[in-house]
């Protein structure tokens, strides 16, 4: 039996350390042996190396746990790993799979995977190998179930140029030098520089332009856990900031959404999308979240349905069934434009606010949620639900492809 205590070291035994692969050759003739010979599909998912550690550990995060058990019925040959754990030149795996036989988890060799889902980051270090990787993944003709990340601004800037979803986009530039910033500033008076690629609030900044003048900062330190305020009087000091701040990188500046408030706390939505095994798009679930008491993101907060915004916004039944409707629509078209610019995607987390006059705003698309919010307003249940989702629409595709062969 799966062990569902998240914390708990199966067995006590030694953590399994993930060697490098000494004799090749007859791993690779074990792998393509594997491959030739396979009753199941491989289906390989992608981890950060602090997630491999965990599992060699004998220490499972609970959403991996709830992946795993819902894996048990659909069946895949499942398997994980991390970028690190990829020999490139010989296409094999060094992963750590679970054994449902006697509850452990263990590692192995494998051959590349039939079925890929991206789950973990991939450092700046790793990113050419991470390239090479996918594009040997595509050659092999592997299913890519989250085929691309999908950057602020990429997504921006191709939603700019699609009618139907201008009406919820900001304003938004790329930062080119203080003349664009400050000017974006005077005309919004609260802007968000935001970098062009990164998630859970990571490289956001709320800036402001005061009463008396002065320009204050406001973002999530991740490190230290809490909401960072900083003022300047002088645009030369704030300009050094965000230097600091983005090291060089490229970001973008938005203007502010004019978001609900409760009890002086933002409130943003996060709906959960994907894929049906008949192809069509279906909505998981979409959570409310409350960010911190002056804090410019919604991330790590606290998450409610949306039934309990409605009645918190005290809509009537008409209305609310108009305002899902509208949100419905816009969701989808959101997912099928991503798709026509990025590729088919087996899930997509969608961003977006409802201003005071509850029109809908776009914030952001992300290709590997962690469902955080999901679970948080939902509960266990839906979280099973929208890792099953992704199982049973990866099993048609293997069906698909299987009839093809006939």
């Amino acid at each position: 039996m799966l062990d569902v205590d998240e914390n708990k070291h199966s067995g006590g035994e030694e953590p399994l350390a993930i060697p490098k692969i000494t004799n090749v050759e007859y791993a690779k003739k074990l792998a393509m042996n594997k491959d030739k010979t396979k009753k199941k599909d491989y289906f390989g998912v992608l981890v950060s190396p602090k997630t491999m550690r965990a599992l060699s550990e004998q220490r499972p995060h609970f959403r991996t746990k709830t992946l795993i058990k819902m894996n048990k019925d659909v069946g895949f040959n499942m398997f994980l790993f991390s970028i690190n754990t990829i020999d490139i030149q010989n296409q094999l795996i060094t992963g750590i799979y679970y054994d449902y036989s006697d509850g452990k988890w263990k590692k192995d060799i494998f051959p590349y995977p039939d079925f890929f889902y991206r789950r973990g980051g991939v450092a700046k270090k790793y990113k050419k190998r991470y390239k090479t990787f996918q594009y040997q993944l595509k050659k092999k003709k592997s299913s890519l179930l989250n085929p691309s990340p999908l950057g602020n601004w990429d997504v921006y800037n191709y939603f700019n140029k699609v009618i139907s979803l201008e009406k919820h986009l900001q304003k938004s530039i790329l930062y080119k030098d203080p003349d664009t910033l400050f000017d974006m500033l005077e005309k919004h008076r609260h802007i968000y520089l935001k970098g062009l690629i990164g998630r859970k609030g990571k490289n956001v900044v709320l800036l402001e332009q005061l009463p008396d003048n002065r320009y204050q900062f406001r973002y999530y330190n991740a490190s230290q856990k809490k909401i960072q305020t900083v003022t300047f009087k002088k645009k030369e000091d704030t300009l050094k900031f965000i230097n600091k701040f983005y090291k060089g990188k490229k970001f973008m500046i938005q203007e502010a959404i004019d978001l609900l408030k409760l009890n002086k706390r933002r409130i943003d939505l996060r709906a959960e999308l994907q894929r049906t095994p008949y192809g069509t798009i279906s909505i998981c679930g979409i959570s409310a979240r409350l960010g911190k008491e002056k804090s410019p993101v919604t991330t790590h907060s606290d998450a409610m349905t949306l039934d309990e915004l409605f009645k918190f916004l005290k809509l009537s039944e008409t209305e609310q069934s108009k305002l899902y409707i509208k949100m419905e629509n816009f969701l989808n078209k959101v997912y099928r434009e991503t798709e026509n610019k990025f590729g088919k995607f087996a899930e997509m987390g969608i961003d977006f606010a409802l201003d005071q006059d509850y029109n809908i705003r776009f914030i952001e698309c992300n290709s590997q949620s962690a469902k955080v919010s999901l679970h948080k307003a939902y509960g266990s249940k839906a979280l099973e639900k929208s890792m099953l989702n992704v199982l049973l629409y990866a099993k048609s595709l293997s069906k698909r492809k299987a009839t093809k062969k006939k």
